[in-house]
């Protein structure tokens, strides 16, 4: 199990590179992968990001949280993670241009629990994630 809550220091190092599980009613929805950057201006704070997967492979856009609030990380803290289900992608067409639109599913709370590193470790490349995915 990892902790990470932010504090003082601002450490959310125990983030970077981790894998946790979406589960609803009990069931494995997919994972939440995160990396942590440093945002640069005005001091070098940690930067979390995020990516959802669902069971199927897809993957949802990338998505950041800031301190001090730090909302997602006290979500995943306390077990739970506020998000849609997953996307759905069409094509429309407007005149003679078209355009892909992205329609998210329906919101849910999930339960979130991390996965221990070596799982984490394990996920990360069964899932094939790659650090441009954030």
């Amino acid at each position: 199990m990892r902790s990470g809550t932010v504090g003082d220091s601002g450490d959310l190092s125990k983030y970077h590179h981790a894998i946790g599980t979406l589960t609803l009613d009990g069931e494995l929805k997919g994972f939440l992968a995160c990396v942590v950057g440093h945002i640069v201006f005005p001091s070098r704070a940690p930067w979390p990001w995020f990516v959802v997967v669902w069971s199927d492979g897809s993957k949802e856009r990338a998505f950041e949280d800031y301190g001090p609030e730090w909302l997602t990380v006290r979500e995943l803290d306390a077990g739970r993670f506020e998000y849609h289900g997953p996307s759905r992608r069409t094509e429309k067409r407007f005149l003679w241009w078209r355009v892909v639109v992205t329609e998210p599913g329906r919101p849910s709370t999930f339960d979130f629990a991390w996965l221990p590193i070596e799982q984490a470790q394990e996920r990360w490349k069964a899932l094939g994630l790659v650090d441009p995915d954030f």
